[in-house]
């Protein structure tokens, strides 16, 4: 017993900077949510014209983050992950610079870049650092990675108001200066395991393909353009299947491919994770934009109180993913997430003006111990079922599928309460909700039909 403690260990020497870089994704999304309105009173502009600081890292991190991943996996995954570093360390020091807001977009892209460098490269090096040692990586060193994130998107409006107040809307960007240091400090630890020269034997643009890579950007583009539109556009639709049905058939034929088409057919396993994290993440980002509006219009109840019944839930959140990263079973973990989550879907349809406090908070801890577990469930499964050269782009491509999971709950938001929150237009969120709620339950079954070499000792011997 005492040995199993010891392998389980958390190594915090080579985890800590891997979760510092991890954090300033979440965190960097987040603090722009307070400090906005006095950004835009600084420069004089809209409060909607400001939004496009959010949106444009939001969407360069949907692009980046399996790019930044494929850079991991071709080069070196210490190397990516210290000039992401050095992006957000420049993206800072743009900001802070920044004259207009022109100089503030690029600077937000430069940082969304940066950041997406972070996660695929961690669990790329995560991957290989227990490789090495002829083990597999332990549930609850991915569950850190997972719960540090979430803990930065939590703490990211509050250190962001705090910021701005005491340091004017430059002080979300002051706060990254002391933090990229202290990583790039502590990741001087950091082993950097070799890359086959297999790998690098061809040219910059047939390694990366970027070919592939501006087909994927293009079609990821105009998919957003249509979800986010008010009103469906044929042409616009049309243009974004033509982008698709495009990028399946050049990455196809690549011997290289950026998206490894041939290995997602091949391993439909690994397809159906995206699909259960895009679903899992529409149903988490529908439901935790939903409620606050629901409990201000309709409750009555101000911000700073809403805010602190929104509290346990993200709680609850952190407290189940820590205990539940210790479950080393994939399978158990998902079908314990999509139950849990049901009956939250189901809550959403109880809902009425004279509901309780007490019974609002109630049904948040239910969408909290949802979110905990689906936030390690679907990581675990996509860790068992990624190849381990390919770790990084596996898990860029998780982080996309999340992103669209949650534009998309956004655009729906907006088109169901476009005439205001009410009991029944919080409803039909239940309804939705409720449906990809059976989408996942449906999603579970091939979890136990398919036996894939990954689930059983091929897998071992290719992540230990």
């Amino acid at each position: 017993m005492s040995k199993e403690l010891q392998k389980d260990r958390i190594p915090w020497r080579f985890m800590l900077p891997l979760v510092l870089s991890t954090m300033l994704n979440p965190l960097n999304s987040t603090m722009l949510a307070t400090a906005l309105i006095t950004l835009c009173s600084s420069l004089k502009i809209s409060v909607g014209e400001g939004a496009v600081l959010i949106t444009s890292l939001y969407v360069t991190a949907t692009v980046a983050q399996p790019l930044m991943g494929r850079l991991a996996d071709i080069y070196s995954p210490r190397k990516i992950n210290t000039i992401g570093f050095y992006l957000v360390l420049l993206a800072s020091v743009l900001g802070i610079a920044a004259p207009n807001l022109g100089w503030l977009i690029v600077s937000r892209v430069v940082l969304g870049i940066g950041t997406s460098a972070a996660y695929p490269s961690a669990i790329a090096l995560i991957n290989k650092e227990y490789a090495g040692k002829n083990r597999t990586v332990p549930g609850n060193i991915l569950g850190i990675v997972a719960v540090s994130s979430q803990v930065s998107m939590i703490l990211g409006p509050t250190l962001g108001g705090l910021l701005s107040q005491a340091f004017g809307w430059r002080g979300i960007l002051f706060i990254n200066i002391p933090w990229v240091i202290a990583g790039l400090l502590l990741s001087r630890g950091i082993p950097d395991f070799p890359v086959e020269k297999a790998n690098r034997s061809k040219c910059f643009v047939e390694m990366v393909d970027l070919v592939g890579v501006l087909l994927f950007t293009s079609f990821l583009l105009a998919m957003l353009y249509v979800l986010t539109e008010h009103h469906f556009l044929m042409f616009s639709a049309a243009g974004a299947t033509m982008l698709f049905g495009s990028l399946i058939f050049w990455e196809w034929h690549q011997k290289q491919p950026f998206i490894d088409i041939r290995l997602l057919v091949g391993k439909p396993a690994l397809s159906l994770v995206y699909v259960r994290t895009l679903a899992t993440n529409y149903i988490l980002y529908i439901l935790l934009n939903a409620v606050p509006q629901w409990i201000q219009t309709v409750k009555h109840i101000g911000p700073a109180r809403s805010g602190l019944i929104m509290l346990p839930m993200t709680a609850m959140a952190i407290g189940v993913g820590l205990l539940v990263s210790r479950i080393n079973r994939p399978v158990m973990q998902n079908v314990l997430g999509v139950t849990v989550m049901l009956v939250a879907c189901a809550g959403v349809i109880s809902f009425k003006e004279s509901m309780s406090v007490l019974a609002v908070t109630g049904f948040l801890l239910i969408v909290g111990i949802a979110d905990g577990i689906n936030m390690i469930a679907n990581q675990s499964l996509l860790d068992r079922e990624a190849p381990l050269e390919q770790k990084g782009v596996s898990f860029g491509l998780y982080r996309t599928a999340g992103y669209i999971g949650a534009i998309l709950a956004g655009s729906q938001l907006k088109v169901i309460f476009h005439q205001g929150v009410t009991d029944r237009a919080f409803h039909h969120i239940g309804y939705f909700a409720l449906i990809s709620g059976f989408i996942l339950l449906l999603l579970l079954i091939p979890l136990f039909i398919l036996k894939t070499p990954s689930a059983g000792k091929g897998y071992r011997g290719a992540v230990s």
